[in-house]
């Protein structure tokens, strides 16, 4: 972070305003001055004095309070940086809804359009974090230039366990460095991933697929939208979704799936692909007479599908992507596999051509915390990564831009990741 910023927190009311009184330490011990400013709530959870003595400087938290009327604007105008650090659902609507009803949400509109660069950081439950119009709320702050950083995921204050606590502080500071830094190493570098599973319709209820959550996918993708990566998402409907703000498209069947980056890696130039999509093998070519996809079929006596393979999407990549030296980067699931199985599948991946490297992963291994990988370059060479975030530091790391870069895809240089029939 730049030498000497002046930094201005806003914190509204949360469990993880405890956390968020470590970065006033943290960034006053860099060097940085740091004003604070508190919806009413923060008060049940920290005291004003508390936040003043950490600070060094009055809490900002009534509008109305005598001598100090103007002081969301003078405060708009001293900062050269804002950090919403915890943000509730409750914030997170008003912010997007432009309701400017207490200190905090006040101070945002008198802060906004000053090109300051603004950071958010959500704190919630995991049902206040997936519901709608915070989801929404998240989309439109972020298309209007905040930064909403992702939210953690174990176990939540109210017991349960899922996605939407804050992160920890060090990771805050992280992100907002990367994000800041004019040098970071994913700046500007376009990149598509694809997340979840595709499924193949039997009737107008039923399917077969491949099962996916995606999240996978959305810790790569958040991590590359950290590093400063402008992500396109494109995932199936149910997939777990990045919680930073990217452009977001979905998929439901394989031939959407197909459709949808033939269009996207013809329309735009990316610099990396990321295809962690779990592509179904097969569709649905007949049913005992029935076509696939239509009404609902009686569930008395059998039934007998016939099943024809889906064209591997993995290996045309290259060949539908505007750039003509794209890099392709392969994922490989297996389940309880050897290494010489693990070597087999490899091979068998390398030997269809279109790909540059694989990176193999074990449905086994696979747990909440941990989720090692290992990836295999054509060359020979192999290497451990410790998770999704680690293995977007080494895509980024590959991702730069030849001299010369034309966007509309003439003379570009493209690197990226894909995968077919993996699990995300």
């Amino acid at each position: 972070m730049t030498p000497s910023r002046k930094i201005l927190l806003m914190m509204s009311g949360s469990i993880a305003c405890a956390k968020a009184t470590t970065l006033i330490s943290t960034w006053r011990k860099a060097g940085h001055a740091v004003r604070v400013a508190c919806t009413p709530s923060v008060r049940s959870f920290v005291g004003s004095a508390t936040l003043e003595g950490l600070s060094g400087e009055p809490v900002f938290d009534d509008t109305f309070t005598s001598g100090r009327i103007m002081d969301h604007v003078e405060l708009a105008r001293w900062a050269d940086m804002v950090v919403v650090c915890p943000a509730t659902s409750n914030l997170l609507n008003k912010l997007a809804a432009g309701i400017a009803d207490e200190a905090v949400s006040t101070l945002w509109q008198a802060a906004w359009g000053r090109g300051l660069p603004m950071f958010i950081v959500p704190a919630m439950n995991t049902r206040m974090w997936n519901y709608p119009a915070t989801r929404e709320a998240v989309r439109r702050l972020g298309e209007w230039g905040a930064h909403v950083l992702p939210v953690g995921a174990g176990a939540l204050a109210c017991g349960e366990q899922g996605e939407g606590r804050m992160l920890e502080p060090e990771r805050v500071i992280d992100t907002i460095e990367s994000l800041l830094s004019q040098d970071a190493p994913g700046n500007g570098c376009r990149v598509l991933v694809t997340a979840g599973g595709t499924r193949e319709l039997i009737d107008a209820v039923r399917h077969i697929g491949n099962g996916s959550s995606g999240r996978t996918a959305a810790v790569l993708t958040d991590r590359l939208v950290e590093l400063g990566c402008e992500v396109t998402w494109l995932g199936a409907a149910d997939a777990v979704r990045p919680s930073t703000p990217c452009r977001q498209e979905t998929f439901v069947t394989f031939s959407d799936l197909d459709t949808a980056l033939g269009r996207l890696l013809g329309e735009q130039g990316h610099d990396g692909v990321v295809h962690l999509a779990a592509v179904s093998d097969f569709h649905v070519a007949g049913i005992d007479g029935h076509a696939p996809g239509g009404a609902k079929l009686g569930s008395n006596g059998d039934l007998v599908l016939r099943l024809a393979p889906n064209p591997k999407l993995l290996n045309g990549l290259k060949a539908r992507s505007l750039n003509d030296d794209i890099k392709v980067i392969g994922f490989k699931l297996t389940v309880g596999a050897g290494p010489d199985a693990v070597a087999d599948a490899v091979a068998r991946q390398f030997g269809r051509g279109g790909v540059d490297a694989i990176v193999h992963n074990d449905l086994e291994t696979i747990g909440v915390d941990h989720h090692p990988m290992r990836l295999h370059e054509s060359g020979g060479d192999s290497r451990d990564i410790d998770g999704p975030r680690a293995l977007a530091e080494v895509l980024v790391s590959r991702l730069g831009r030849a001299p010369g870069y034309d966007p509309s895809g003439d003379s570009q240089r493209h690197e990226g990741v894909a995968s077919d029939d993996s699990m995300s």
